[in-house]
């Protein structure tokens, strides 16, 4: 993928003999910026830092099931162990407490849109432009909605002195007017970007925002009385994009370069590379390690020639070995999801030419001469996203894939679920299965039926979507958070014998994890509700 720049860099140098009458050398007027066309595209491009990538420390896997963050960036713990308030959410990082960010870039399309039909720019620029912008301030209210609830909405620019005493709109009215302003820039916008410009908004980008944002307004949390119009509205959204695409043959090498499952993506260079692989390579390679996947997440995985999980989760919350299921736990590791091998590095797997060694004393383990603060509490370390060929540290060459924000293997799951939820179970498992039999897949077909099949659907996203920032969402608008981040995080302890052989037991990594009802919705931050005069509603709870 050809550079897209975020960064607005701009350097004035000036000179006069009275100092009077100099500008100020250290920003740009407002004058300055809308009466230029280059300082407007940077303006255009700037705000594209509105949709966080996820190639940084605090992963949002963390703030699920799926990871165990380490060294708890961004104050994970918090979150996991129940403990948000209004006062503290602002210790979170931007991706949990997204109120002061979004806000804040919102406020700046504002200004875009109040400042653009005055631009000295030809009539098509400013419509892309225009468009962008749009699905831009769509992505900024989707993730405020889908963190808090409904949100004010705000398309003017305020200024000091005015009423600053706004109500927040109803959810269903946050989304018609994402809905709205994606339908809009769909017309603006081209289908497909060309090459040179990759990683700009395009019309596909906006047709694959509006099928999440449509499939979370139809689902149990935003849609109590599951209303039969919200779900067909999510299918008609996902079918837009129905035939567009391709899923790519290896799922392992989808998320190491531009391909054609890919709808939208942010793109690196060598200038502006990601330290990802130092963050999560192995302790033992002098990586960072910050996530661990977790034994939940494992136990997610299916086996290969039955398609059944390995384990059967008791009303206790206890876990049984599902002997149908073709599943070792001597040979943990045999015959698992090709999907499994492609994200988690296990124990004995082989990762830059030496095999992984998180069995007690291993090189990867606590007890490793190598870094032994930085080793996997949980027995696996993240191979998905990782270049084999950058080792983490020693090396001038940076990874440079792409992050995915959007690609079509989600459609396909996004309309299997919504043609569930409509009643065809048989379109539901039809597409399922267009995601199973991926060429690098090639899981046995679903053939369940009823709530089995809704959690097949369920576990699916889980795996085929893991570490891509789905989970933490997902569970909370199927409202099932109460069950799956009430249980404990598991790890897995190996030790190796003398012999060479080895034992695996799966243990209780952290049982400090509390969710209530209340958690469903994130709290406002405090000091954001006494701004407004108290007229912005807290979200109940809290």
């Amino acid at each position: 993928m050809k550079k897209f720049s975020y960064i607005l860099l701009v350097l004035f140098t000036m000179s006069s003999c009275n100092v009077l009458d100099l500008k100020p050398l250290d920003k740009l007027s407002e004058n300055d910026t809308w009466a230029d066309a280059a300082l407007i595209q940077l303006y255009v491009n700037a705000s594209y830092n509105t949709v966080l990538h996820g190639y940084v420390d605090d992963v949002f896997a963390a703030a699920s099931d799926e990871s165990y963050d380490l060294h708890n960036h961004g104050n994970m713990f918090v979150l996991q162990r129940g403990e948000v308030t209004s006062d503290n959410i602002t210790q979170l990082s931007g991706r949990v407490n997204y109120w002061q960010l979004g806000f804040s870039q919102i406020r700046n399309m504002n200004v875009f849109f109040d400042k653009i039909d005055g631009a000295p720019i030809d009539d098509n620029v400013k419509a892309l432009m225009k468009g962008e912008m749009m699905f831009l301030r769509a992505c900024a209210y989707a993730n405020l909605i889908w963190r808090y609830g409904g949100v004010p909405i705000i398309t003017k620019v305020y200024e000091l002195n005015e009423d600053y005493t706004l109500s927040r709109d109803p959810y269903d009215a946050c989304v018609d007017f994402i809905v709205s302003e994606l339908d809009e820039a769909i017309q603006l916008l081209p289908a497909k970007q060309p090459a040179n410009q990759l990683g700009r908004a395009s019309g596909d980008a906006c047709k694959a925002l509006k099928s999440r944002v449509l499939l979370y307004a139809a689902s149990k949390l935003n849609n109590p009385s599951n209303d039969r119009t919200k779900w067909q509205m999510a299918a008609a959204a996902a079918s837009e994009l129905l035939g567009s695409y391709v899923l790519y043959p290896d799922y392992r090498e989808l998320f190491l370069k531009d391909n054609d499952e890919i709808i939208w993506a942010r793109s690196f260079t060598q200038g502006n590379a990601t330290d990802y692989n130092w963050k999560n390579g192995r302790n033992g390679d002098e990586g960072g390690n910050y996530q661990g996947p977790t034994q939940n997440l494992v136990n997610a995985y299916e086996m290969k020639t039955t398609g059944l999980r390995p384990y059967i989760a008791q009303a206790n919350g206890g876990l049984t070995v599902n002997q149908q299921s073709g599943y070792d736990p001597n040979n943990p590791y045999v015959g698992r999801d090709p999907r499994f091998y492609a994200t988690i590095l296990h124990d004995g797997a082989m990762w830059m030419e030496r095999e992984t060694e998180t069995f007690m004393g291993g090189l990867d383990s606590p007890e490793s001469s190598v870094q032994p603060w930085n080793a996997s509490l949980t027995g696996y370390a993240l191979k998905k996203f990782l270049n084999e060929n950058i080792p983490p540290t020693g090396n001038t060459e940076q990874p440079m894939n792409p992050w995915i924000y959007f690609r079509y293997a989600e459609i396909l799951l996004n309309y299997a679920e919504a043609a569930f939820e409509l009643g065809d179970e048989a379109t539901a498992r039809e597409y399922l299965n267009l995601v199973r039999a991926r060429a690098s897949v090639q899981m046995p077909p679903v053939t369940d039926t009823g709530e089995q099949l809704r959690a097949r659907i369920q576990n699916e996203r889980m795996v085929e979507l893991a570490y891509e920032e789905h989970r933490f969402f997902d569970i909370r608008r199927w409202m099932i958070a109460e069950r799956t981040e009430n249980q404990d995080l598991l790890k897995i302890t190996i030790r190796k014998r003398p012999d060479g052989s080895k034992t695996y037991a799966v243990g209780v990594l952290s049982d400090e994890r509390n969710f209530q009802e209340k958690h469903y919705r994130l709290p406002i931050p405090r000091a954001e509700v006494e701004k407004s005069l108290n007229s912005l509603e807290q979200n109940e709870g809290y």
